[in-house]
């Protein structure tokens, strides 16, 4: 994958906690489980949306900022999840908006304990993702990643959202667990059905319901590909996204950003998402 030689859209990267001050969102990059150089991928093919945030918008671009990379401790995602904790409390800190380039999508997991130490109210959650992740085990791990946030006691599950999954056999028993909570999932099947902008309206109604503000996860492993040909299309997330995003979100993550395969350019579908992501924070606080 190639390395980046700056800030995500070419924001400004800093590494000083003091320098985040007044922005409204900040994008840190967080390897843990993953491919480690997904990061500096994204950032890398994000230099074609640059202009989104250039010398037109320098208004946008001082609400955003780069906030560099969390130190990974290999072999110990415990070690890695404290580090995790330390730089996203610095933005969480500042009122603004953790942007986390993933990474396995168990990145998820840290950014949702940080915010339960830090909420007043409740937190909706719309994740696209392929799979449903609702196990008990492991502790740490993709596989239970909502079944961590529900234990938090800030998620409820009526206001815990998934969309994209595959409703294969091997899932029956998570979307039972999701159906017997009362959590919402709309499968590939239902977006086909009703459209993506209708299922992003529903997915807010349920997530904003009764809550502060609404945690967006996108996992790439949702789009269709050449592993798997069922899965959303680049277009249909990113209308999703958008849409999710013109809410106010505590935070964001994109995850699962593999190598490019079969024509299939993850980093480049995730720098395009988390320019919708950015440009929806910057205007919701504008």
């Amino acid at each position: 994958m190639p390395r980046a030689t700056g800030g995500l859209l070419g924001l400004r990267q800093v590494d000083d906690s003091l320098a985040l001050s007044g922005v409204a969102v900040a994008v840190l990059g967080l390897a843990a489980g993953g491919e480690p150089t997904a990061p500096a991928a994204v950032r890398a093919a994000s230099s074609r949306y640059a202009d989104w945030f250039g010398a037109g918008a320098a208004a946008s671009a001082a609400r955003a900022i780069d906030y560099g990379d969390v130190l990974i401790a290999a072999d110990d995602l415990a070690v890695t999840f404290m580090c995790a904790h330390e730089r996203l409390a610095d933005v969480v800190a500042v009122g603004a908006t953790p942007l986390v380039l993933g990474g396995d999508p168990v990145v998820s997991v840290p950014v949702l304990q940080v915010l339960s130490g830090k909420m007043r109210g409740r937190l909706g959650v719309i994740a696209f993702s392929g799979s449903y992740d609702v196990a008990l085990e492991p502790v740490r791990g993709a596989a239970s990643r909502w079944a961590r946030a529900l234990e938090l006691g800030i998620l409820a599950p009526a206001n815990l959202v998934l969309i994209g999954g595959r409703a294969d056999p091997p899932d029956a028993p998570a979307l039972r667990v999701l159906d017997e909570l009362g959590a919402h999932a709309f499968s590939l099947a239902e977006v086909a059905e009703l459209g993506m902008a209708t299922v992003a309206q529903e997915a807010l109604e349920a997530a904003a319901a009764g809550t502060e503000a609404v945690y967006l996860s996108i996992d790439l492993g949702v789009l269709e590909g050449p592993g798997e040909p069922l899965g959303l299309t680049a277009r249909e997330l990113t209308a999703g996204v958008a849409a999710v995003s013109a809410t106010l979100l505590a935070a964001a993550d994109i995850c699962g950003v593999g190598p490019a395969a079969g024509g299939i350019a993850p980093a480049a579908v995730a720098a395009r998402v988390a320019a919708e992501i950015i440009a929806g924070v910057v205007g919701q606080s504008a």
